[in-house]
């Protein structure tokens, strides 16, 4: 699902352990194109939080203060401030907002792309189009599998480890070793206006509690969010890497209200192109990763909850060194795949409806 996210990059999260996986992402991101001599495609316009009660404002102030613990610099602006900033938003009805300059967006095929010349160059190697059909494992201690190796279409690899990365397709690779992973696949979307005069540089925008968000994309916007009712896809179909589903005005609506609220002139903009896709999320709105307990040798690296793009960074960092080293060397319990009791995981109600519950509740 990476080549159709909006590719939003904050750099501000409610905890310390993820402050620091989005700094990774954005010093991979910076630094790219002097690493690879590729433009990744990072733009770097600033990022606004949108207060509209006083216990919201309360929160952006604990945000900025764990932000300036960390490294990262952030302004509580007034309306009147905002307004200055980003002359085109509504005002009247917020308390204030936290405004981070270093935040931005990233063109997910120019990251890719350097990224995988980066690897190449350093060694390894990129196998495209190719299916895995099977996956080799041995008994090991007190129940657990030990991995083997991979049965391919194009051959077979041995090796004691393997890291999935499918996102929404997890668990087809995960039945392949005897295991569920819990997450399910909902549509997600948002639309992309026709040309906004004024709009050009501005930063983008998280109404968190109109639960919509506001990219900019050029001259336009990207206009998104979690709605509460989503559509689940019951099971996504293998070849549906590069699919779009028709978007659904009755359940997107809602974010077009919340958007016109805020910047008002989009009541008067056409909408230029949709875009619905899959995407996976977890009953508890953290990507799941690390070694499974039930398989040695396989690693979880999926469940990212529209966050991939931004946590990509440090949490390919951390899982790394998972790989390498045994155990990651930040606190990655949250994201850890031993938080959900195996037999827990395996009821599709349970996960379907916690998994609804913190996808509606994510702002």
């Amino acid at each position: 699902t990476t080549w159709h996210t909006a590719g939003l990059v904050w750099r501000l999260r409610p905890n310390d352990t993820e402050i620091q996986l989005l700094s990774h992402t954005h010093k991979v991101l910076t630094n790219l194109e002097e690493e690879t001599g590729i433009e990744p495609g990072w733009i770097n316009n600033g990022g606004l939080f949108i207060a509209n009660n006083k216990e919201r404002l309360e929160e952006y102030k604990r945000l900025q203060t764990i932000g300036k613990v960390m490294g990262i610099d952030s302004y509580l602006l007034s309306p009147q401030e905002t307004k200055k900033l980003y002359p085109l938003m509504n005002v009247d009805d917020i308390y204030g907002t936290l405004y981070s300059p270093k935040d931005g967006t990233i063109d997910p095929h120019g990251l890719c792309t350097a990224l995988s010349r980066f690897s190449t160059r350093a060694g390894a190697k990129v196998y495209e189009n190719c299916s895995v059909t099977d996956i080799l494992t041995s008994k090991g201690t007190f129940g657990s599998s030990v991995i083997e190796g991979v049965v391919t279409e194009k051959g077979t690899i041995k090796t004691k480890c393997v890291v999935n990365c499918t996102g929404a397709w997890a668990n087809y690779i995960s039945e392949l070793v005897g295991i569920s992973t819990p997450l399910v696949a909902m549509k997600h979307a948002y639309v992309v206006t026709e040309k906004i005069p004024g709009i050009e540089n501005m930063p983008n925008v998280r109404d968190h509690d109109a639960s919509v968000y506001l990219k900019l994309q050029g001259d336009a916007l990207q206009v998104g969010g979690y709605e509460v009712d989503p559509i689940f896809i019951e099971k996504i179909q293998k070849e549906f890497a590069f699919g779009l589903y028709e978007l659904d005005y009755d359940v997107f609506g809602v974010h077009i209200e919340g958007a016109v609220n805020r910047v008002p002139c989009l009541e008067h903009s056409g909408i230029k192109s949709t875009v619905c896709g899959p995407e996976s999320f977890t009953p508890d709105h953290k990507p799941i990763m690390g070694e499974d307990p039930r398989v040695r040798g396989f690693f979880h690296g999926v469940g990212f909850n529209s966050a991939g793009m931004m946590l990509g960074g440090g949490c390919g960092d951390q899982l790394a060194k998972w790989v390498v080293n045994g155990r990651p060397d930040l606190d990655m319990y949250g994201y850890d795949i031993r938080r959900f009791c195996p037999e827990v995981s395996k009821n599709k109600e349970w996960v379907d409806q916690r998994s609804h519950e913190a996808y509606a509740k994510n702002y």
